[in-house]
């Protein structure tokens, strides 16, 4: 019988297997100095000469608590890419690093043994070659891989929406164009699509052109407004209610436009109060709306009304009784006293 074994002079010229899986769905949404820990500890179970190393020289070596360290093995035992096993004999705990890839085989086929937020959801999802190939590209549309957070949400959409890859593409992509990619945004657009019962590409297509118009008119308020980003959900909401609900013309948004530069302050829920108002006066046209600023009188200054600038016209002149003056001429060119 032979025995084999391959012989490093080096530790630091040896290697360290680490599986992708664990790079792209384990690292990412782990802290740190638990991702730390995990690597020294693969890095010793590949090591020929150094496979016994204790919590506390872990600690020193990373440059953490040996609390942070047991945690870290109580949070990759929980994950399920580790065993602990404690051994009486030893006097030691072997912490045994399980093969993601095996894991995923045998989790294949099985969608109950994983809960909604586990990693192993999106291992088992990305066996679907279609959806691998959405993530795919919506990474290379973001230029960045996406966050656990963000895969998630995105497989709850296909799980609770029913949404075939090629419509949750549609949606990213719908987004990105108008720069936004905020989840709590794309979230908003997803349920939309769901409420309008988007379940196909044609479907998808036909929202979008009906969406552009809505865009456009959008747009005119923002840039009269000077507001140079996407309006929020909850913007875009009072923006639709304008447009959709009230059914205001362009130039009646656009007067009350006019009005709201004037202030100090410009705003869309300023400009939502005026067109509010006039809507619940059941204006129509914007003829009714200049006859109703026309009377409409002007504000006050703080509250109180105007005071009549002071001028030398406000006071009364003197009354003179001419006999009189002349009298008191006579006197004073004769010498007389003056009364």
């Amino acid at each position: 019988m032979n025995y084999f074994r391959l012989k490093h002079f080096n530790e630091d010229l040896g290697n360290t297997l680490i599986e992708n899986v664990f790079i792209n769905h384990y690292m990412p949404n782990a802290p740190g100095d638990y991702v730390k820990v995990y690597l020294l500890g693969l890095k010793s179970s590949c090591s020929q000469t150094n496979n016994f190393i204790s919590n506390d020289t872990m600690a020193k070596t990373i440059g953490t608590s040996t609390e942070t360290v047991e945690e870290a093995w109580a949070y990759w035992e929980e994950q399920g890419i580790i065993k602990k096993v404690f051994s009486f004999e030893e006097d030691c705990t072997f912490i045994e690093f399980l093969s993601i890839k095996e894991l995923m085989l045998n989790i294949k086929g099985d969608k109950k043994k994983y809960g909604k937020y586990d990693v192993d959801r999106i291992i088992f999802a990305r066996q679907d070659n279609e959806i691998k190939n959405m993530f795919d590209h919506i990474n290379k549309t973001y230029g960045r891989e996406l966050s656990q957070k963000e895969i998630f949400t995105i497989l709850d959409w296909i799980d609770d929406y029913k949404f075939p890859p090629e419509i949750v593409i549609m949606i990213i992509e719908y987004c990105y164009s108008k720069k936004i990619k905020d989840l709590p945004y794309l979230k908003q657009v997803a349920r939309n699509w769901f409420d309008a019962g988007i379940n196909s590409k044609s479907k998808a297509l036909e929202y979008m052109n009906q969406h552009k118009e809505r865009w456009y008119n959008y747009s005119k308020v923002l840039n009269f407004l000077r507001i140079k980003r996407q309006p929020t959900v909850a913007e875009e909401k009072v923006l639709y209610k304008w447009f959709y609900e009230y059914a205001f013309s362009d130039e009646i948004i656009l007067k009350a436009c006019e009005l709201t530069v004037n202030t100090i302050k410009p705003s869309i829920s300023y400009m939502d109060k005026i067109l509010t108002d006039w809507h619940g006066k059941e204006f129509k046209t914007l003829k009714e709306i200049e006859q109703y600023l026309s009377k409409k009188p002007k504000d006050t200054v703080k509250g109180r009304a105007k005071t009549q600038k002071s001028t030398f016209d406000n006071f009364a002149g003197r009354t003179y009784d001419p006999e009189l003056l002349k009298q008191r001429l006579l006197k004073k060119d004769r010498g007389g006293p003056n009364e």
